[in-house]
């Protein structure tokens, strides 16, 4: 079942165990790729990352990570290689793995399960080449948007990222991950970063001001602060220069009005000022398409966590 439109796409290939890395491009050659950079140490993919552009990287997984999430996280972050959008497919042994978020946090764009036929495996791979999912981030999360189809819907703020794969095999070099590409997709990302950081920060201080009957709280006062403190400091680290000077005004007296809730009881006028100096800076960090409205809803997909919730592990893995 050889397609020809993967003749030119080169694959990063890494597997420690010889015979399942000769396995893996046996497969990947029956689906038409002819140009591989192959490898058994993950130093060394890394060095070639950086060095070479390629149309996807294959990664295998084992029980215990030798450092591929790690990789994974750095390609998606900027701190390694050449495309920070490069599509990642992840294989394994490990059917256990399917509960573990952290692979999934990590930004690869599928993961495959060992044994899988030629037919699956192509499957995936035409997936990320024509029907690649855009690209969301929040917090703490960097990668494919893995939201259910109903809050794409209500909440439709992903991303769509150069993609080198597709780009390749339909010869369009308009979806090629040149420099200028990968900037414009990084400067929306980052402005899209913004306005969910700003909702989490809305959502744990509404949170906060409503719990504050619950017998419960005082144990619990403090470390909520913490959390809001940590997402406020995620949110004045994503600020830049050239961004409306109001955001950074807002933050600052958000943060001003946190600061002085430390040390001291919960009280309902000290949450009521946090919950709308929060307001304030999420009706502020709002995308220039959405609602002006400061009632608009909230994606619990998005506010709740910064990382990612069971549905999403289940729409990746099945």
């Amino acid at each position: 079942m050889q397609n020809s439109q993967y003749a030119d796409a080169t694959v990063l290939l890494f597997d420690r165990q010889q015979a399942v890395r000769k396995q893996t491009r046996s497969v990947l050659n029956a689906l038409g790729f002819k140009s591989f950079l192959e490898f058994s140490e993950l130093e060394s993919a890394r060095f070639a990352l950086s060095n070479q552009h390629v149309e996807i990287v294959v990664l295998a997984l084992e029980a215990e990570d030798c450092g591929v999430l790690r990789l994974i996280q750095d390609i998606r972050g900027r701190r390694h290689g050449l495309d920070p959008f490069v599509p990642i497919l992840l294989t394994t042994w490990d059917a256990k793995m399917k509960v573990l978020k952290p692979v999934i946090g990590a930004g690869a764009d599928d993961i495959l399960l060992y044994p899988f036929s030629t037919n699956q495996m192509g499957q995936r791979i035409d997936v990320l080449a024509s029907h690649r999912k855009p690209f969301v981030i929040s917090e703490d999360y960097f990668g494919p948007d893995r939201r259910s189809a109903s809050d794409l819907r209500d909440d439709p703020t992903s991303i769509v990222v150069p993609n080198s794969l597709q780009a390749r095999a339909q010869g369009r070099r308009d979806l090629a991950p040149n420099t200028a590409r990968i900037e414009a997709a990084m400067a929306e990302l980052r402005r899209l970063k913004l306005r969910n950081v700003a909702r989490r920060i809305w959502f744990l201080a509404d949170n906060l001001k409503a719990a504050l009957p619950d017998p419960s709280l005082p144990d619990r006062y403090e470390s909520e602060l913490v959390n809001l403190q940590k997402s406020l400091r995620s949110y004045g680290k994503t600020l830049m220069p050239g961004d409306p000077a109001d955001l950074s005004t807002l933050s600052e007296s958000l943060s001003g009005v946190l600061t002085g809730l430390f040390g001291k009881p919960a009280d309902t006028k000290g949450l009521f000022l946090l919950e709308q100096s929060a307001l304030a800076l999420r009706v502020a960090s709002k995308l220039d398409h959405e609602d002006s409205s400061a009632g608009d809803a909230i994606s619990d997909a998005v506010a709740q966590t910064t990382g990612l919730n069971a549905d999403m592990v289940r729409a990746v893995l099945g």
